[in-house]
This record gives C-alpha cells, sequence and structure tokens, in this order.
C-alpha cells in the first residue's frame, strides 16, 4: 500500500516537502531522508512497575526494535523525536537507559535530534547522556515548523507535531468497534500519533477541513468521512 502523502506549499521546488505517512505511525520527509515519530513515552511502563503496578516489560525494547527497522527500511540519515521521547525521571532506570544507550549505537551514522517535550522538560542533564546529535524546543526549516505541541506553531509555516495522542473510533454496522491511533492534518498543520506502545490515544473530534488517517503497524487508512462532523 502506498503511504498517503501530504503537499505542504511554499515548498523549495515541487515535491521537495511531501511529507509520507507510515505503516507504523510514524512520517517520512523524503527531502531530507529523515523520519520523523512522536512520544515514544520510554520507560512509562518501568515508571509504573516503580509504582507498585504490574504491567508487562519489554514495551521500550520493543517500540525500539520498530524505529530501528522503520529507519533501515528507509535509508534514514535523521531520526526526529517531536517530544516525550521519555516518559519521566521514574522511569528511566538503569535498563531503560541502558536499551537506548544500545539502541542509539546500533543505528550509527542516523543523526538523531530530539525536539523537547513537556515530559522531556522534567529530565534535565539526564537528556546529555543520551548520546542525542540535538536538543531543541523546536526547529525552523522553511517551510516546515517541527515542535512538540502543534497548538504552538508558527502561523506562517507548515507545523508538524505530536504531543496530542490522536486517537479515533470506527464503529460498524453491528455495534463493533476499532479504536485505532490516527495523524491529523489540515492546511498548515500535521499531528502524529503517539509512537509508543503503552502510550495510548486520546479520543479526537476532527473538525471540518481536517483529514483522518488510522495507522496501524500494516497500514495507513484515510478514514475522514467515518468520522467527520
Amino acid at each position: 500500500m502506498n503511504a498517503p502523502a501530504i503537499a505542504v506549499a511554499g515548498g523549495p521546488d515541487a515535491g521537495a516537502a511531501d511529507i509520507l505517512l507510515l505503516p507504523g505511525r510514524a512520517a517520512w520527509l523524503p527531502a531530507s531522508a529523515t523520519l520523523a515519530v512522536a512520544d515514544l513515552h520510554l520507560g512509562k511502563a518501568a515508571a509504573f512497575r516503580r509504582a507498585g503496578i504490574p504491567v508487562p516489560e519489554g514495551s521500550a525494547a520493543a517500540d525500539l526494535d520498530r524505529l530501528g527497522a522503520l529507519l533501515v527500511e528507509r535509508g534514514a540519515r535523521r531520526l526526529l523525536v517531536l517530544g516525550d521521547l521519555f516518559h519521566s525521571v521514574g522511569g528511566m532506570t538503569d535498563a531503560v537507559t541502558e536499551q537506548f544507550r544500545r539502541w542509539r549505537g546500533s543505528v550509527g551514522a542516523v543523526e538523531v535530534v530530539l525536539v523537547v517535550g513537556n515530559h522531556d522538560a522534567r529530565l534535565g542533564r539526564r537528556l546529555g547522556a543520551l548520546g542525542l546529535d540535538q536538543v531543541a524546543p523546536a526547529l525552523d526549516e522553511p517551510p516546515l515548523h517541527f515542535i512538540h505541541d502543534p497548538r504552538g506553531g508558527v502561523a506562517e509555516r507548515f507545523v508538524v507535531g505530536g504531543h496530542l495522542h490522536p486517537a479515533v473510533t470506527l464503529r460498524g454496522p453491528a455495534w463493533e468497534r476499532i479504536r485505532a491511533r490516527c495523524f491529523v492534518a489540515d492546511a498548515g498543520r500535521l499531528v502524529l500519533p503517539a509512537f509508543g506502545s503503552f502510550t495510548g490515544g486520546m479520543t479526537y473530534e476532527a473538525m471540518p477541513g481536517e483529514r483522518v488517517w488510522i495507522g496501524r503497524d500494516d497500514a495507513v487508512v484515510d478514514v475522514t468521512r467515518l468520522v467527520q462532523r
């Protein structure tokens, strides 16, 4: 299945700023060979276990494996994490931190850039020991502006962000329901679904003029007509 494309007006040349929406809840920017994801929340399961809530281990490792596979599949030169790489200080256990360091080493020459999210902002100097190539509050790369919370973007740029964890519920004729995380876009903004498998989603009410695609591991499907008001 072809990846849905978003054409961004004002690009340096025709198609150069197109964004492709990928299975696995990621976006691909061909012009810069950049893979963009948001809201991994690594260590969330570990934080729950530390608080005495019995949840399974392994979500951080599985998410990093998925992310590495996407980088290889696309031949990415850069990974752009649009906020909330880690969930909390309590979730940055030695095991989770070491998993990330090993993973960072495994992706080699891929540049890893973190646009700081609200959860990352609480981690302070811990971010400096992770092997990240750049940590920034936002990135402005005309005609695109990358930021964690897309509601705080720049008006004259096409804003790409995460933070909202959008998800929709699709209902069938026999009362069956499918709930899935989704991409949401309008003429000036793209919101990525949460990448982390333990992150979950928040119900999103699509507004007029917005398009919605569910992002599953095997496909990206336009469901705009099913969720419009």
